[in-house]
């Protein structure tokens, strides 16, 4: 444990540094969206937001150059990159929660994601978005059903990002350049606006890149690929009506695992080598073709007259995510186990969202009622050649039988008062009924699809009302006090309905229809505070600290030990349910040309009882991100250059579960510390050059929420952007 002393001296520097006390200046509206400093322009603006919030702007997302969207948002305090060096593995963890369903993430409004054994979730070249915003914890009455981690909006780039005042017309072309996996990426964005208050803008890139190398010299097999991005935008302006209709492709090819969330590929035995003739064949022969594709079309209308009983918001949006991955032809006379998926693999999800709302404002309320419905519908099927002249596996054409295929829809209508009850004291209430009707798709394999061992891919439904208030006071001109609390609610999965296990099976081969909703109790408390001319005249200190608790009833597990004793019982069963709850504190100083942003924060908690089946003593629970903490430092050297250093540390993971194989391949991890460092410069107004050095020491570490596979080493990134 070699870092001890820094951890202590971070953590108490922070905590000086973030209750410094100054003159007060700026009064804080009676609604907090974001913290504006009145009478100065800064170069490196303060973006911090109310307690459990988070931002990132176009600036702060164009000087990471970074990789993913994953890697991108682990900036944000209270969330991290839940995924190893491999791309296409990289999932997002808010608060201890990694699950795809527990997030709500939205794209111009569109919700998007992707679920597969060992594979990632969130998928969206950085370089396509304006904004990123998270709403930490399940208090987000817009959210999708389920998100106990939290609510992820993301806005897309248009016109009015490029253009000048006195511009109708342009187009920008980047190119750069990643050492770490040799990769080249490159784009072109054209746009243009007109007077009658149209804009539209097309932007199309490319990253080709091989494989990665770690910080220990070794190159990591099977990460490189090819991937294409596309966007599309238009929107139109009036002094009521505004419409935005957008559109982003992403394609991403390459050869890698099956299960891509893995570190190094099997061991090669003698007999693997004397079958496939080679160590190199046997090698590609644990490789899969993969292909990832991803559409999301989205259509927002909002309606604002001079009317403040109307404020009209629509969005209806369209995504697709297919999946298709093939073994090598060798492989073809291999046994592959059903466990195993199969030779070919096809997934996919397709989405229909709307969303309705409407805000008026009645004296001293603000008062919001909405309408969601989504449609969700998940394909999915395999060809095992290994079960070709097989009939109770249909042949090998089959569904997987722990990735059912089936189709999911919500409904959902709310209300928000949001009411001032004086000029520093705002109360947020809000109520939400959601309705889930789960639709399962018979398998065609007998082996899963046998009524008589419960078999049953019936229609089920899950209802429940989800209150939320939330308590915002002034307590001076410069700091605010928020406590907030949910009750939310979260409906199985299809996968948790329709798994089943073949009919021979002696244990929990049914579908598992009597499972109940999942529910939270989400607490926060949270202070920020804003100051001037604190440490010397002339400077900006803001600072945040929120705390949060997050009690979890009924949560969804694999049926084990005292609850699988029959045969006719559902896979999936209820648990007692689990605990979360920790801290976040930011801080961000600004002087002149100098700029400086902290943060630190804390997960714990513990499953009910045994991860098993809940007896016993409570265990760990598995998702947990270890304490950590952020440094950035910068400094705007002239009105061209600008510098900047990040340090983070990563603490020491041994609050892992006792069996930790039993549900995750999360183990252990140690404490690590790197470097980032980052510069841009300016030689015109139509040229930008950007290099950011990740990992600056070459650093060899495997952070614990990667199922242990190691991060890429150091890596040296370029770009250069012209515009015309």
């Amino acid at each position: 444990m070699p870092y001890h002393s820094l951890r202590f001296t971070v953590l108490a520097a922070f905590a000086v540094g973030a209750h410094t006390a100054g003159a007060a200046t700026n009064p804080s509206s009676n609604s907090i969206e974001t913290i504006e400093i009145q009478g100065e322009q800064l170069n490196h603006p303060i973006t911090l937001i109310s307690p459990g919030q988070s931002t990132l702007e176009l600036d702060d997302i164009q000087r990471e150059q970074a990789h993913n969207i994953s890697e991108l948002v682990m900036k944000m305090p209270g969330v991290s990159l839940d995924a190893g060096a491999r791309p296409g593995s990289e999932r997002i963890n808010v608060w201890g929660f990694s699950h795809p369903s527990a997030l709500s993430v939205r794209v111009d409004g569109a919700p998007v994601g992707f679920q597969q054994y060992r594979y990632g979730s969130f998928f969206l070249d950085p370089q396509l978005l304006r904004s990123v915003r998270v709403v930490r914890g399940d208090h987000n009455v817009r959210a999708s059903v389920g998100a106990f981690g939290g609510s992820f909006i993301m806005e897309t780039k248009e016109a009015a990002d490029f253009l000048d005042p006195d511009s109708s017309i342009g187009a920008t072309a980047q190119a750069g350049f990643n050492s770490v996996n040799e990769q080249w990426k490159r784009s072109v964005t054209t746009y243009g606006a007109s007077d009658s208050g149209w804009s539209v803008l097309l932007h199309g890139s490319r990253r080709d890149a091989d494989d990665i190398e770690l910080g220990n010299g070794d190159v990591f097999t099977f990460s490189g690929y090819r991937q294409h991005s596309l966007l599309g935008k238009i929107r139109y302006q009036s002094d009521a009506h505004s419409m935005m209709l957008s559109h982003t492709r992403y394609d991403d090819k390459g050869r890698k695992p099956w299960a891509n969330r893995r570190g190094a590929m099997p061991s090669i035995s003698d007999y693997k080598i004397n079958k496939y003739g080679s160590y190199q064949a046997a090698v590609f022969a644990t490789s899969v073709d993969n292909h990832y594709r991803e559409y999301t079309s989205t259509l927002n209308y909002h309606y604002q007259p001079f009317n403040d009983n109307i404020d009209t918001r629509v969005v209806i949006a369209h995504s697709q995510n297919h999946r298709y991955w093939e073994r090598p032809d060798s492989t073809y006379q291999s046994y592959i186990t059903s466990g195993q998926y199969g030779h070919q693999v096809w997934l996919s999800y397709e989405r229909w969202f709307a969303e309705l709302t409407n805000t008026s404002h009645i004296g001293d309320h603000e008062i919001m009622v909405g309408a969601q419905y989504q449609n969700q519908d998940r394909n999915s099927h395999v060809y095992n050649h290994t079960y070709r002249n097989r009939p109770a596996k249909n042949n090998g054409y089959y569904t997987p039988n722990f990735e059912p295929s089936g189709e999911q829809q919500t409904a959902s209508v709310f209300v928000q008062d949001k009411y001032f009850i004086t000029p520093d004291l705002e109360l947020t209430a809000s109520l939400r009924y959601n309705h889930i009707r789960s639709q399962g798709v018979p398998n065609p394999a007998p082996d899963y699809n046998d009524p008589s061992v419960g078999h049953d891919y019936s229609a089920i439904s899950h209802q429940g009302w989800e209150p939320r208030v939330a308590l915002t006071y002034d307590v001076s001109a410069s700091t605010q006090l928020k406590a907030a609390y949910a009750y939310g609610m979260k409906a199985p999965t299809i996968d948790e309905l329709y798994t089943v296990q073949y009919a021979k099976a002696s244990k929990r081969a049914s579908s598992s229809r009597d499972l109940s909703v999942t529910r939270i109790n989400a607490y926060l408390l949270g202070l920020s505070d804003t100051r001037q001319n604190v440490l010397t005249e002339g400077d900006h200190l803001a600072s945040e600290v929120t705390l949060f608790w997050n009690d979890i009833i009924h949560d969804v597990a694999q049926r084990r030990g005292v609850n699988a004793t029959k045969q006719k019982q559902g896979y999936y069963t209820n648990l007692d349910g689990r605990y979360t709850y920790g801290f976040d504190a930011q801080l961000q100083y600004r002087l002149r040309e100098w700029f400086t942003d902290a943060s630190v924060s804390m997960v714990r908690g513990k499953h009910k009882g045994s991860l098993r089946d809940s007896t016993g003593e409570d265990e760990y629970w598995y998702e947990n991100p270890p304490l950590n903490a952020k440094l950035g430092i910068g400094h705007q050297l002239t009105d061209t250059v600008q510098l900047g250093w990040q340090g983070q540390y990563w603490d020491e993971q041994d609050r892992v579960p006792d069996e930790p194989s039993l549900h995750t391949a999360n183990v252990a991890s140690d404490a690590y510390f790197f470097q980032n460092l980052y510069g841009e410069w300016k030689p015109s107004d139509d040229l930008v050059l950007r290099a950011t050095i990740v990992n600056l020491t070459d650093q060899y570490y495997t952070p614990y929420l990667s199922a242990g596979v190691p991060a890429a080493g150091r890596d040296i990134r370029i770009n250069a952007t012209m515009r015309f």
